[in-house]
């Protein structure tokens, strides 16, 4: 995308408050969230197994990942707040008709809509709140405004479920719009259009079949719509697409990623401990809640007992997340983040554990994740300013949601390759799992050494 970078001033990203971007991150979270609640009750009214259900998040995912390579274009030829408040009225719009759906099919439709609204808020939001902030400012504003949308994991149950006890599942998708309505009139007023940049639709041809092929092949319902055959043609045609979009893009300033990124020492350190990190860490809350359900008495209760106290442990780190930081800087923070999380992950494996025992550790490794995905997050823009917002987001992104796809479904490949219980419904394996995630941990922390030592502390600056 040529952009002329002298002319993308505050016009083109005005200024979001952290309520604003708080607001966003709420929204979102919490749709996802009472997604998640009424799946078995969608499965009853449409007449489909449960596991079918996975279409749904498939192709709200599949949105996310087509839409995310077009923000930065989006942004820079209509200005990020013009952009949001269309991507804003889409989500609401998708909604609405997801509340009236009559069909799977068409849920799932509206759904693809609702993530193409979600995924360009998400971005613009995001650019809006670092806007012109400095380093420090920037660790501040992310850390007050993701911890208000940590909010979403925590209020979506309880709201879901008065919403599914009073009313039906059609409410549910409505109860993030009275959220939605004040974030219309947020942004800055005048968003002014920038010069016309050039979208890279070669490239966006090249790259966007590779990274939905990816995430069907890496979940479980895009698996069952694929044949054998297909699904080793769709592995075999991945590497071959990207390696032609890495060879046309590569030293291109107007392409859909902007890979000269990489070439920011933290930046770089920060997509890749994503990648590592979120292969180990994004199945540990679910693996902890199936895991408390078998050993519970009370089944469901204790795994959304689990759920809970991850997120309260995450919520929780918010509080002193920025102090840490900025006493020990990124490299021994995300390094004893990690170290962290390993030995609660392999404290969790261990056998004979009580019920109430895995439920603070639970608590203790969302906190301790929730540490690490914030200093990775905040790392990320650390070396970033106003003109390279935009295309670092739209990379971060895509990267997060494709390993936080792959590691859900390697925990889940992990748990079958155990086989399953006598009754065939409870998988074991649990502490290999565990075991397995908290190693692959360790491995993160030679990478997180590579940065300077005071790097991101106050010593620093």
């Amino acid at each position: 995308m040529k952009l002329m970078f002298c002319q993308r001033g505050a016009s083109a990203y005005p200024r979001m408050p952290i309520l604003g971007a708080a607001l966003t991150f709420l929204i979102q979270s919490s749709d996802t969230t009472l997604l998640y609640l009424a799946l078995p009750t969608l499965a009853q009214t449409f007449g489909v197994a449960v596991r079918d259900m996975d279409a749904v998040v498939l192709s709200y995912l599949a949105a996310v990942v087509v839409s995310t390579p077009c923000s930065d274009y989006l942004m820079g030829r209509w200005g990020a707040g013009r952009v949001y408040r269309w991507a804003l009225t889409l989500f609401m719009l998708a909604a609405v008709g997801s509340a009236s759906a009559t069909s799977l099919g068409a849920l799932c439709l509206w759904r693809g809509w609702q993530g193409c609204g979600g995924a360009l808020m998400l971005a613009c939001a995001r650019v809006m709140l670092l806007h012109g902030a400095d380093q420090r400012e920037r660790v501040r504003r992310l850390n007050q405004a993701t911890a208000i949308g940590l909010l979403g994991t925590l209020l979506g149950p309880l709201g879901g479920a008065a919403c599914l006890t009073l009313l039906s599942w059609r409410g549910l998708f409505l109860l993030p719009l009275p959220l939605c309505l004040p974030c219309l009139w947020l942004p800055a007023a005048r968003s002014q259009r920038l010069t016309t940049p050039v979208f890279d639709l070669r490239g966006y041809a090249l790259i966007a079949p590779a990274l939905l092929a990816l995430l069907v092949l890496s979940t479980p319902s895009g698996q069952r719509l694929l044949s054998p055959a297909v699904a080793l043609l769709a592995a075999v045609i991945i590497p071959g697409l990207a390696l032609s979009y890495w060879r046309r893009s590569g030293g291109r300033h107007d392409g859909i990623f902007r890979f000269s990124l990489l070439r920011r020492h933290s930046y770089r350190v920060s997509l890749l401990g994503n990648v590592l990190v979120r292969l180990c860490l994004a199945a540990a809350p679910l693996m902890l809640s199936l895991l408390l359900q078998a050993r519970g008495a009370s089944g469901g209760q204790t795994g959304a007992l689990a759920l809970l106290a991850f997120s309260l442990g995450a919520l929780g780190a918010r509080l002193f997340n920025g102090v840490l930081l900025a006493r020990y800087g990124y490299r021994r923070l995300l390094s004893g983040a990690s170290l962290s999380c390993a030995l609660l992950l392999i404290a969790v494996a261990a056998q004979g554990a009580s019920v109430s025992l895995l439920l603070t550790l639970t608590m203790m490794l969302g906190l301790c994740s929730s540490m690490l995905y914030n200093g990775l997050n905040t790392l990320a823009f650390h070396d970033l300013d106003d003109h390279s917002y935009g295309a670092g987001n739209s990379l971060l992104t895509l990267v997060q949601l494709m390993s936080m796809t792959l590691g859900i479904s390697f925990g889940f490949l992990l748990l079958h390759a155990d086989g399953l219980s006598a009754s065939g419904t409870l998988p074991i394996g649990y502490d290999r799992v565990f075991r397995m995630m908290g190693v692959g941990l360790l491995l993160c922390i030679p990478l997180f050494f590579q940065l300077e030592k005071r790097i991101g502390s106050t010593a620093s600056s």
